[in-house]
């Protein structure tokens, strides 16, 4: 097959560059973040032809520039009815793509620093919009039965997944060797986060005791490479899935909702956010709470201060009111048959 041209060849280079060597090379970014870039990168490609008749091989450095970006966002908004988080997601994207084009001067500064000038919208994260109170968190811990290993390990899952304030994947990833326990009987815990950075999260006094009897239960012999939470079968001993979590959560969110009706769906990061939540209104500084949950920039951790200035505001409302007075996937469509360039460039 012939090799179809480009208009501008040392674009569509640096592209392929910036996808598969920087993001996954230099900066270790997951699949999943390089899949959310590369999906950005052919939206905005799309919305290029579909708008402006641009077609894929004629897309040139000149095409990023702050009015499209500016009338990509509005129409993923309109046309394709994506919610603020994800205008703020490709935003992002696309801002990271144009800082390396001009440092590998594809495009001019002046038009990357136009770009860099659009503002990410202030949004609550939907998710936030349900959060565990201190008072649900607590009566989800008297749940599991106690007196049998599954409730041991059931309530050991949710006190550590809610103490430590972690995701999902970083627990289930976790090792038995990761914890170290203090003489003064707190503890913390090494965790490979997003981009394989490490933090090292500290444990609270009454966390670690639960985690002393389920060690007790399920690492009598201290063997530090064994998974955390694991399953024992036939071939082994493996890692416990996202599915076994999700499991073991459903399971006490019925029992729960039988005298809590009002409790949202229990799901891994509920008790991340929660946990977050909680450490704010304590008094933790915001900058604090991001290097707890292993954000790796302080916007990303502002929607807990947005959160909470709308939990007030809620709070007020329904205080007056009483009174008497007044936080998606796509699905992407692409018009022609742009595969063979986007396989070359590392766009598919």
């Amino acid at each position: 097959m012939e090799r179809p041209k480009v208009k501008d060849p040392k674009l569509f280079a640096a592209i392929k560059r910036f996808l598969v060597v920087y993001l996954t090379q230099i900066r270790s970014r997951s699949t999943h973040t390089v899949k959310a870039y590369r999906d950005t990168i052919n939206l905005f490609t799309t919305f290029l032809e579909m708008t402006r008749q641009i077609e894929l091989e004629r897309v040139v450095a000149s095409d990023f520039n702050q009015e499209n970006v500016m009338k990509f966002l509005q129409w993923l908004e309109m046309e394709r009815g994506c919610s603020e988080a994800t205008r703020n997601q490709r935003l992002v994207c696309i801002r990271a793509l144009s800082r390396y084009l001009s440092r590998e001067k594809i495009i001019a500064v002046a038009d990357y620093a136009k770009i860099e000038e659009i503002e990410t919208f202030k949004i609550v994260d939907k998710a936030l919009s349900d959060l565990l109170s201190l008072k649900q968190m607590a009566s989800l811990l008297k749940l599991p039965d106690k007196s049998k290993p599954i409730g041991i390990r059931d309530h050991a899952f949710i006190a550590l997944l809610y103490d430590i304030g972690c995701r999902n994947d970083e627990i289930l990833n976790m090792k038995f060797g990761d914890f170290t326990a203090h003489k003064d009987g707190t503890g913390e815990v090494g965790i490979i986060g997003k981009g394989r950075k490490f933090r090292s999260t500290p444990i609270s006094v009454e966390a670690m005791d639960i985690f002393q009897k389920y060690a007790d239960h399920f690492h009598p012999e201290h063997n530090v490479q064994k998974p955390l939470f694991y399953i024992v079968h036939g071939s082994g001993i493996t890692p416990m899935s996202p599915d076994n979590s999700a499991r073991i959560l459903l399971k006490y969110e019925k029992l729960a909702r039988k005298s809590d009706p009002d409790l949202p769906h229990l799901h891994p990061h509920l008790f991340r956010h929660a946990r977050a939540m909680h450490l704010y209104q304590a008094g933790m500084p915001l900058s604090l709470v991001g290097e707890w949950l292993g954000h790796s920039n302080l916007e990303t951790t502002m929607i807990y201060a947005y959160a909470d200035t709308e939990m007030k505001r809620k709070a007020a409302e329904k205080i007056q009111e009483a009174n008497g007075t007044i936080f998606t996937g796509e699905a992407f469509k692409y018009q022609d048959n742009k595969e063979v360039i986007k396989k070359l460039y590392g766009l598919a």
